[in-house]
């Protein structure tokens, strides 16, 4: 379907503007479907929540904010509306005309990440269409050539032909200078977070069956690194095909290598339409009429055009550069200049010297004909690497004309510019940057350079750090994520012996909501150690960096799961510093964590402590929101601590407040998305108190919500806590078993594999229902020892529970109530209650099936024990399953 600039893409909910994806949520791509598919009709809101959300009770404020997403993604508006028109109170309709179908393309456009524009290309037709078909037959080939040949140019166009697959995604090696950031980089572009010690695998497995045509890019300077990528990729994805680029093959398993020869010369020089006929030739006059606004080639200037084209060896960069002299040289002049410059530089045996020396001596001529002033601009502009944008370029330009000196340097054609960006962007080709570099260095003036450059990333970064924090990546006013090289260098210059490291520091805490945002979390966790170890050095230097720094330190995607202490320790020195600074914000985030790692080790009673000492100080916090997370820990706390009631009531009523504020940067401040977590526990307190209808539709809507908002942390989280858990106590097992595969499914990047675990105890359970008792046992140990290596032990004593009824089962029966046994102890030290009447339950069916004397008393009396603790807490749905086996046993009595 195809309306305006717009494509919908139905069987992959997918809409493209142009032939480029549009992000856009599952339940906003399925409204436009479904209206689009009735164009012209009054769909009312009840029709479009049945179809979009069937089975389910929605509420119309939702299908509201998906609208407004929708609206947004097709840039239209509700007063003057192109697309979609509202009937206030009744429904929505479709109001575009949609093409025909003879008019419509007959297969959808592929959808493409990173895939960078191209220019117009000479002469390469031929490698294209080898490459493209090459491709079909072996699923690795690389395009090998000396650098500025335009190995990048032909793999955009084989990238951007039909038949190698329904997804390309480029990715730029350029900037990367360790083979160990390969995969870091790979797996950041497809937004994977991972820390596992295997990140090659996590993306082969990310991979998997994906129709995908992976692009690498300048893959040179980590061959290695791109090799053994390639091949755990190739092994472990087998829909995958992988592009690369290279001086040099990757010399990996399978591979097949094309090597890329220079543009084709002319073989005559009688006339100009000769010439023409040559790519190297065609490309020289394309961009020399680019230049110039207007040019044809002459038979007078054929010749010359010629010489020029085969002194630069038909490289296309050097051509390129050449024709850009044309400005301020006669092409005669052009040719003579270039002429003079390659005598000096081959002594006569030009074909004997490296393809990059001729590459040296275009750059040495263009330097030559520089002012001073140029040529100081050019070489403080290589520090920059790949796209930077024109504050970045004024910000490490040392002169007073740093406006004009960068206009000069693009005219003259050493300095790429893309006007077409948002705000124009520039770029150093890459043998320009490393020629510039050099001058920089024999002018000592490459630490000047980079100190400010850090200082320019230090503004932008702790400017930007509200919208970092807040708001979708897809919303960023500007792309954060492109000065990422320039942020690496910047920090390695900053603790080098010449640099700058309080400066590398402060930049170091400034990146922090950026290196999260783009799940670069093992460089983040050398940044951040790196500048903490400056600091322990020097105490008192900076406490708020410092501060900062192990409040970073405490994430939990930022510590291995056998080292919990560690996140313990972190935020325990934070509260610490914030306190001594009067640093509220962080005091609060501090103790936050602190609360969350009480929660997580199963210990509500310190985790109460925790939550009054965070509401108190919320009540001095400027911000409203932090008193209603405040008040969203404490009924937290509550369920855990068996007052079901109570944490109801004040979970909803902390949803309503929440709803009536904005709710700012507290997914990111916080970790989770507050709306979710609160509706997790809410859920899990309506089930304990009988309403289990109801608390399953709550998990459901939790579950679509978090997914709409694309939180991975937040939908792993309520998966684990609530969707899982929910659906086993319901004896929905077909639900159970569909929640713990998406469990597993969105966990596969994320750094702790405690989601994993959790998914195994859950899968354990089932184990045992399906009569797999020895299997059970077997899982939940393994899971179990996972998740306490982790003081991840929130769910130990329920696990516990499930893992004594399947020893039970094995006739194991001392050691089910010894186990059992242990999880009363930890409820009394830690004052966890919420399955206290479960555990009494599970007690009293490990002694009955023990027999022997006593057996049906010992099993009565721990029934009344589990329905006394019950009453107490209003714990309906564990007094029903505690009625259930007092039934089974007077049946018992009765036989």
């Amino acid at each position: 379907m195809q309306f305006g600039p717009f494509t919908i893409a139905p069987g992959r909910r997918a809409l493209l503007r142009d032939g480029k994806l549009v992000p856009l949520g599952s339940r906003a791509a399925d409204i436009l479907i479904f209206l689009a598919s009735h164009p012209g009709e009054l769909k009312t809101n009840a029709e479009i929540v049945r179809h979009v959300w069937p089975n389910t009770f929605v509420e119309e404020a939702n299908l509201r904010v998906h609208i407004s997403a929708l609206r947004k993604a097709l840039d239209d508006t509700q007063k003057e509306p192109k697309f979609i028109t509202n009937v206030p109170g009744r429904g929505y309709t479709f109001i575009a005309n949609l093409a025909s179908p003879a008019s419509q393309p007959p297969h959808p456009a592929p959808v493409s990440a990173g895939l960078p524009a191209g220019p117009r290309i000479f002469g390469r037709e031929q490698s294209i269409a080898l490459i493209a078909s090459q491709l079909v037959r072996s699923r690795l080939l690389t395009i090998v050539g000396p650098g500025g040949i335009g190995k990048s140019t032909v793999a955009r166009a084989v990238a951007a032909g039909e038949g190698l697959g329904a997804e390309v995604l480029w990715v730029d090696l350029s900037e990367v200078a360790q083979s160990g950031l390969v995969a870091t980089s790979i797996a950041s572009a497809l937004g994977i977070l991972s820390r596992t010690d295997d990140l090659a695998g996590d993306i082969a497995r990310h991979l998997t069956e994906r129709d995908i045509l992976l692009v690498l890019d300048s893959c040179e300077q980590v061959v290695d690194g791109a090799a053994a990528l390639a091949e755990a990729i190739l092994r472990g994805a087998p829909a995958t095909r992988i592009l690369a680029t290279s001086r040099e093959p990757l010399r990996a398993d399978g591979e097949r290598v094309h090597r890329l020869p220079a543009l084709e010369l002319p073989t005559t020089t009688s006339g100009a339409r000769e010439a023409m006929m040559s790519p190297a030739v065609q490309l020289f006059v394309e961009r020399a009429d680019a230049c110039l606004g207007s040019y044809e080639l002459s038979d007078a200037d054929a010749r010359h055009v010629v010489d020029i084209c085969a002194r630069l060896d038909g490289i296309a960069l050097a051509i390129e550069l050449a024709a850009g002299r044309l400005e301020t040289i006669s092409i005669p002049g052009l040719a003579s200049s270039l002429s003079d410059c390659f005598r000096v530089l081959t002594r006569g045996r030009r074909t004997a010297l490296p393809r990059h020396q001729t590459l040296r001596a275009t750059l040495d001529w263009s330097y030559t004909i520089l002012s001073a002033q140029e040529k100081t601009a050019l070489a403080e502009l290589s520090v920059l690497r790949g796209w930077f944008s024109g504050d970045a370029g004024m910000a490490v330009l040392s002169g007073t004309e740093a406006e004009d000196h960068l206009a000069s340097l693009v005219a003259k054609s050493l300095v790429a510019a893309d006007p077409h960006a948002i705000g124009t962007r520039y770029r150093l080709l890459d043998t320009t940057r490393i020629y510039a570099a050099e001058k920089l260095a024999a002018e000592n003036g490459t630490d000047a350079a980079m100190a400010r450059l850090a200082a320019y990333l230090q503004m932008r970064f702790e400017r930007a750090e509200q919208e970092l924090y807040s708001a979708a990546m897809a919303e960023w006013s500007e792309d954060f994520a492109s000065p990422m090289a320039n942020l690496r260098a910047a920090l390695d210059w900053a603790f080098s012996p010449t640099g700058d490291p309080l400066l590398g520091v402060r930049l170091t805490v400034a990146s922090l909501p950026l290196f999260f945002r783009l799940s670069l979390l093992d460089e983040c966790l050398v940044a951040v150690t790196r500048a903490i170890a400056y600091l322990e050095d020097r105490p008192g230097l900076d406490e708020r960096s410092r501060m900062k720094l192990y409040a970073a330190l405490g994430w939990p995607q930022m510590r291995a799961t056998d080292a919990p202490e560690h996140g313990i320790a972190a935020w325990s020195t934070t509260l610490r510093i914030a306190e001594e600074i009067g640093d509220a914000d962080h005091q609060l985030r501090a103790t936050w964590a602190l609360w969350v790692d009480a929660i997580n080790r199963a210990e509500p009673r310190l985790g109460m402590t925790f939550a009054e000492k965070f509401g108190a100080l919320a009540h001095a916090s400027a911000d409203p929101m932090d008193a209603i997370i405040g008040k969203r820990m404490h009924g937290a706390t509550l369920h855990w601590l068996g007052r079901h009631g109570e944490s109801r009531d004040e979970l909803r009523q902390m949803l309503r407040d929440y709803t009536s504020l904005r709710a700012g940067q507290h997914s990111i401040r916080f970790q989770f998305d507050q709306r979710v977590t609160a509706r997790i526990i809410l859920a899990r307190a309506m089930w304990l108190l009988g309403d289990e209808d109801g608390s399953l539709r709550e998990v459901q809507e939790t579950v679509d919500y978090a997914s709409d908002i694309r939180h991975t942390l937040s939908l792993s989280n309520v998966l684990a806590e609530a969707a899982c858990p929910l659906a086993l106590l319901s004896g929905r097992d077909n639900l159970a078993t569909g929640y713990i595969a998406s469990l597993r499914e969105h966990t596969k990047a994320l750094s702790l594999d405690v989601w994993h675990a959790y998914a195994d105890c859950f899968e354990a359970e089932l184990l045992l229902r399906a009569g797999q008792a020895e299997e059970s046992s077997r899982q939940l140990r393994a899971a179990m020892s996972t998740l306490e290596g982790a003081g991840f032990t929130l769910f130990q004593t329920y696990f516990q529970s499930v893992a004594a009824l399947a020893l039970s089962e094995q006739a194991q029966h001392s050691e089910a109530v010894r186990l059992v046994e242990t999880a009363f102890e930890h409820c009394r030290l830690s004052g966890e209650r919420w399955c206290l009447p479960e555990l009494f339950r599970v007690k009293a069916r490990v002694a009955f099936a023990a027999g022997g004397e006593g057996a049906l008393a010992r099993a009565m009396e721990n029934l009344d024990l589990a329905a006394a603790t019950a009453s107490e807490d209003d714990a309906v749905a564990w007094m029903r399953r505690i009625d259930r086996d007092r039934h089974a046993l007077d049946a018992v009595i009765g036989d």
